[in-house]
């Protein structure tokens, strides 16, 4: 059955960097933290990439560090005609005994409680509540009362990183006890499309962090463990725009199926990494053969190990769905862009950090930027 209407395109910021971000304080759905500068010079980036969507609605959280960010990107799309609703269900995560604690404390002082909310995050519990399940609660009341109103439309979700990560889970079919599985960093820019009227959801991108200058994803886990950058690659996929990304990481090594890429392609790929180990495999389920392997080493490394993974599409994404944990084509893969994933030694479960990156739009906001800045001069 075809659906009745286009995909319902979901594009989710998180807020910039707040003052309880730069002071590593647990904020929750307190109010007391506002955007720092840093804060608000991505939120402008984050704005000027967002001209070239056509949104037709904004629904944001009502604190104040998120109506901050929405006033940036509105004033950047130049725009005074769009709806904003402010919603209760989009707040963050309700944590009133860790709120405005610095995160060292927490993870020193209350050790039982910090492990059971990373590895049993549905078992979590705060003055006899149990706050992630609440949290992934409120996401599927704010999809239930939404979706239905927005068919075939783009809307613009601007809230916190657990928020966002409990409305992707939601959409997905994952649960409270897969919360921690994905990563939503400051202004990354993730985007989710759910089709009418059956209502599938398909990941298009995942913290996309290019647009405020970081080619990757931050490690939020810790520098430890194992990071997989994985490149899905079609015969006439480009490399341009992933060569690019990887300049500024360091790679440990790289792992290929065997003639998938040329020493030529390999040379203008990693031409800036002659120390990284290269590795060719003659088969094509070596992704299944080398995972258990890869868990045991980000388990026992206490430094980080980052690795170029480089198959085709088809196996990059039964790999990554089958380890998020979520339904085949859920993740909507594109050849010729990284993924990220961290195994880190911090927590059981790998963190899907990035789907779906490259540097293109990075290239065109400073082409804008560029531009802005001969029209005043002129």
């Amino acid at each position: 059955m075809k659906p009745l209407f286009p995909p319902t395109r979901v594009i989710f910021v998180r807020h910039g960097r707040s003052t309880y971000n730069e002071q590593g304080r647990y904020q929750g759905s307190s109010d007391q933290a506002v955007l720092s500068e840093n804060g608000r010079q991505t939120a402008q980036l984050v704005g000027q990439a967002l001209q070239r969507e056509n949104i037709q609605a904004i629904y944001a959280s009502p604190l104040k560090r998120v109506r901050q960010t929405v006033d940036i990107i509105l004033d950047q799309l130049h725009a005074e005609a769009f709806t904003i609703e402010f919603r209760d269900e989009l707040r963050e995560i309700d944590l009133p005994d860790w709120e405005g604690l610095p995160y060292q404390t927490v993870r020193t002082q209350q050790t039982e409680a910090y492990r059971c909310w990373i590895e049993h995050p549905h078992e979590f519990q705060m003055e006899l509540f149990y706050p992630v399940r609440a949290l992934y609660q409120r996401a599927r009341q704010f999809w239930q009362s939404t979706l239905s109103r927005h068919p075939g439309q783009t809307l613009l979700v601007v809230s916190h990183g657990g928020t966002i990560h409990a409305l992707i889970s939601t959409a997905l079919g994952l649960t409270a006890m897969q919360h921690h599985c994905l990563q939503q960093s400051n202004c990354g820019i993730s985007v989710l499309e759910i089709s009418h009227p059956l209502q599938a959801a398909r990941l298009c991108q995942l913290n996309d962090t290019t647009v405020i200058g970081e080619s990757l994803p931050k490690l939020k886990a810790g520098k430890q463990g194992l990071r997989l950058l994985f490149l899905p690659m079609t015969s006439d996929a480009p490399t341009e725009q992933v060569s690019s990304l990887l300049k500024s990481t360091h790679l440990d090594f790289s792992l290929r199926t065997y003639n998938l890429l040329s020493d030529l392609q390999m040379i203008g790929l990693l031409g800036g990494h002659p120390e990284s180990v290269q590795l060719q495999v003659q088969r094509d389920d070596f992704l299944q053969v080398w995972q258990h392997m890869l868990k045991l080493r980000a388990q026992s490394g206490d430094s980080l190990m980052t690795g170029l993974v480089i198959a085709t599409p088809e196996k990059i994404q039964i790999l990554l769905e089958q380890i998020i944990g979520v339904e085949h084509r859920s993740l909507d893969l594109k050849p010729g862009t990284l993924s990220v994933l961290h195994f880190a030694n911090s927590q059981s479960r790998p963190i899907l950090q990035g789907l779906n990156l490259q540097a293109a739009q990075k290239v065109q906001l400073d082409a804008v930027r560029s531009d802005r800045r001969i029209k005043q001069a002129a």
